[in-house]
């Protein structure tokens, strides 16, 4: 007979849910945790709070991938410049799908998949753009 322990652990990463103005998508079954932040002051606490001493700064291009890790834990932190205010809906989607390409590279490289059946890759980077999407969704409510 097995018991579960009755003591809570803290997630470091909590995964699609926000932290403090950063929302961790929910990656299923990807070794790589990636977050959406579109704020600089957001984008130094969450570093903080991650305690990772980075001398990277806040990317100001229209969308970028910052990848990071944490011991052994990869992660991809996907930002939107400021511009993403002045946008129309249609250039942010276009934005977000083109970074989670990205997210998607770095997880192949992660877990060593040099040549992705076409299906695999066309699925998983939709999976990140809708993550990527819902997150900015709730961020920019």
């Amino acid at each position: 007979m097995t018991s579960k322990s009755s003591k809570k652990r803290r997630r470091r990463w909590p995964d699609n849910v926000t932290s403090g103005g950063v929302w961790w998508c929910d990656r299923g079954w990807q070794p790589v945790k990636y977050a959406l932040c579109l704020d600089e002051s957001v984008w130094d606490r969450e570093m903080k709070r991650l305690q990772l001493t980075t001398t990277v700064s806040f990317p100001t291009a229209h969308g970028c991938c910052t990848f990071l890790e944490s011991g052994q834990q990869a992660m991809v932190m996907v930002t939107l410049g400021e511009g993403y205010k002045s946008r129309k809906p249609i250039e942010v989607a276009g934005i977000l799908v083109h970074e989670a390409t990205h997210v998607w590279q770095h997880i192949t490289k992660i877990i060593g998949e040099e040549s992705p059946s076409i299906e695999f890759e066309a699925y998983s980077i939709q999976a990140i753009s809708q993550e990527l999407m819902h997150a900015f969704k709730e961020l920019t409510k």
